[in-house]
């Protein structure tokens, strides 16, 4: 996936990740959102068997972005929105935010 694509996938959920731990440079504290979605398999993927879907978790960084989707059901599709980070040696493509109003419903499931 290159920087620019934003694409519109099934969110399957989203949950807080905080906390700390200790690195080789000490105390290392994180604030996250993280995204769980499922997307198609690669075509190589498929040529090797792969069947259905597979799950992807993406970082938004900050937890408190969390509140925003909270309320949000789910399943449900959803474009991802993400922005190029250039500030290291080679540029990451970073999900900034999630976007639910891209025309689909939340999908139904089975209880």
């Amino acid at each position: 996936m290159s920087a620019i694509d934003q694409p519109i996938l099934t969110i399957a959920g989203i949950r807080k990740s905080e906390g700390n731990f200790t690195g080789e440079r000490g105390n290392v504290e994180f604030s996250n959102t993280v995204v769980t979605v499922l997307q198609p398999f690669t075509e190589e993927e498929i040529a090797k068997g792969a069947n259905g879907m597979k799950s992807t978790e993406y970082k938004i960084k900050g937890a408190q972005f969390y509140h925003d989707y909270q309320a949000q059901k789910l399943p449900a599709e959803a474009q991802l929105l993400f922005k190029l980070d250039v500030s290291r040696k080679v540029p990451v493509a970073q999900l900034v935010a999630l976007d639910f109003s891209c025309g689909k419903k939340p999908l139904e499931t089975k209880a």
